[in-house]
């Protein structure tokens, strides 16, 4: 007896895609071929994808995706000349594959923009500014972009695949981070900022997410998908008004959409990063968006060392500093907030220097008075 379950003949390759990622179930599939069948007989000529959609299996966007996307074949699925190894980002914009490329086998980061996304003039205007951005940072702790393209309907550019975790992710899994360390990496990210700064571009979204540790510990930025230029044939697409950024992390002036932003707010969000690292949780949070960038714009400074009271003071000052609410009181560039974490540093490993030196000195010191005592116990028997 043969129990080996009947072969499927797929009507195409996106519906085999839909069936095998489970999108669709094997019900689903056999009743909308029922309804194809039926329709067909009474002269309606539709197809497979259509009625999938028209039952709710699938919806427009899920079958864009299979169609434009994916290209079923041996090595897996391809788009612009990669094979797609698998999903490791999604959001508004679009998604983000590790993928590798057919000919080079040179693994990367492949983001693919959806045609809702850039189907939007500003959008569209906002995908070529991202990659613009990234074209002109070339720098050990920014994540380099490979290339730009279009694969059928569909925008992306690939860039540098970093083998690790995000800062909030490593927190998630780790806890809180060491202040020496959290110190190295703000350090190190300042660096990046300050030469995207010298490009005449700001980030805006600063952020943990944005912030990589790789399998080594080097650390790179990425997602420069809200920047502004500042040059003279820079992309305005923040109208008067208008936030940008990550709620727990933006800016006061990012929250009031005033146009004229400057590094600043790197800075201010660069703090607030520090302070997640060091406490383990954002500054300020609410039971909805609105309540937290009311506090970000007045609420009173909240101590991390509330939450963390082992923060040194020289910390919590360049921290506080950092995320003043009125940007002429924050540093005035990364270049010294990188000055303070490493005047900081130098403190610290100082202090500890000299601890070490008092230290050897009271053992020296307990030595000799043991050794007198020993010489004066042995003078009195």
């Amino acid at each position: 007896m043969n129990s080996k379950a009947p072969r499927v003949r797929y009507e195409t390759p996106v519906v085999k895609m839909a069936v095998e990622r489970k999108l669709v179930s094997p019900k689903q599939h056999q009743q909308c071929r029922e309804l194809v069948r039926k329709s067909r007989k009474i002269g309606l000529e539709t197809t497979m994808e259509e009625v999938l959609v028209k039952q709710e299996f699938l919806t427009k966007e899920q079958l864009e995706e299979l169609q434009e996307i994916s290209q079923l074949g041996e090595g897996g699925d391809f788009f612009g000349g990669h094979r797609l190894v698998k999903l490791i980002g999604q959001g508004g914009m679009g998604k983000v594959y590790e993928a590798v490329h057919e000919y080079t086998s040179r693994r990367v980061a492949l983001k693919i923009f959806s045609t809702s996304f850039t189907g939007d003039e500003t959008n569209f205007a906002r995908y070529f500014q991202e990659v613009r951005a990234l074209a002109k940072l070339s720098h050990p702790n920014i994540v380099t972009l490979y290339d730009a393209a279009k694969g059928g309907r569909r925008y992306f550019f690939t860039m540098e695949l970093v083998d690790g975790m995000s800062l909030s992710q490593y927190v998630e899994k780790n806890g809180r981070f060491t202040e020496q360390h959290a110190l190295s990496i703000i350090g190190e990210t300042a660096k990046a900022l300050a030469f995207s700064h010298n490009k005449n571009i700001i980030h805006r979204d600063v952020k943990p997410e944005n912030i990589l540790i790789d399998n080594t510990g080097k650390i790179k930025v990425t997602d420069f998908g809200v920047v502004m230029h500042r040059d003279d044939d820079h992309l305005t697409l923040t109208k008067q008004g208008f936030m940008v950024g990550s709620v727990h992390f933006v800016s006061p002036e990012q929250i009031k959409g005033i146009r004229d932003l400057d590094g600043r707010s790197d800075i201010y969000s660069l703090g607030a990063t520090l302070f997640f690292m060091l406490t383990g949780r954002p500054m300020y949070t609410g039971d909805c968006m609105q309540n937290i960038i009311a506090k970000h714009t007045s609420a009173a400074w909240v101590s991390p060392k509330k939450y963390n009271r082992f923060i040194s003071l020289k910390t919590v000052r360049i921290m506080r500093k950092m995320m003043a609410k009125k940007r002429e009181h924050r540093y005035q560039s990364m270049n010294e907030v990188i000055k303070a974490i490493d005047g900081s540093a130098a403190l610290s490993k100082a202090i500890r220097l000299l601890l070490q030196i008092l230290t050897g000195l009271f053992f020296v010191a307990l030595g000799i008075a043991a050794e007198a005592l020993f010489t004066i116990t042995g003078l009195l028997s």
